[in-house]
């Protein structure tokens, strides 16, 4: 019984430390009822650049490793610069083996031409403390990368929609 108090408190403690409600102090983002998250300005300071002919600009990193630079959602136009978000997914299954992310952002110019402004994708999640949680990272790293304004991020599941945030890259 004393064991299942702690766990009780621990779980209103994580709830209170990462879950909005849709009257965010946020202005910039939405999220779901019980949907924890965390975001900020990262910068990659590592891994290997290569060819990828699953991915739409034709490349992908690996091994990558990123420095958090600070909690926000201005992010400065510069090569190796970008943003993360973590989501604590409490409500959905803790089977849930992945969500949809869909990235909108300005026009930006392929090498090939090819115009895009919308990126989707699925990514997986993972179960370490009973819930599925997942991260996802965006760092810009080629020229046709740098477009000012704003990339908005939609996490999604089976339709529905569970966090929404907007981060401004600018000079």
């Amino acid at each position: 019984r004393n064991k299942m108090t702690q766990k009780s408190i621990l779980l209103t403690i994580v709830l209170l430390l990462f879950s909005v409600s849709a009257n965010s102090a946020f202005e910039y983002l939405w999220a779901a009822e019980d949907v924890g998250f965390n975001h900020g300005h990262v910068q990659r300071i590592s891994g290997n650049l290569v060819e990828d002919q699953n991915s739409e600009t034709g490349y992908t990193w690996k091994n990558a490793k990123f420095t958090d630079i600070k909690e926000t959602n201005l992010i400065p136009l510069k090569k190796g610069h970008g943003f993360d978000v973590h989501l604590l997914l409490f409500k959905l299954s803790s089977e849930t083996e992945a969500i949809e992310v869909a990235v909108t952002h300005p026009p930006m110019e392929l090498p090939s031409g090819k115009v895009l402004t919308t990126r989707r994708a699925s990514i997986l999640t993972h179960n370490r403390r009973g819930f599925p949680e997942t991260s996802f990272t965006y760092t810009m790293d080629e020229d046709y990368e740098l477009v000012e304004g704003e990339w908005t991020l939609t996490f999604s599941h089976q339709g529905n929609d569970l966090f929404r945030i907007a981060f401004i890259v600018m000079r």
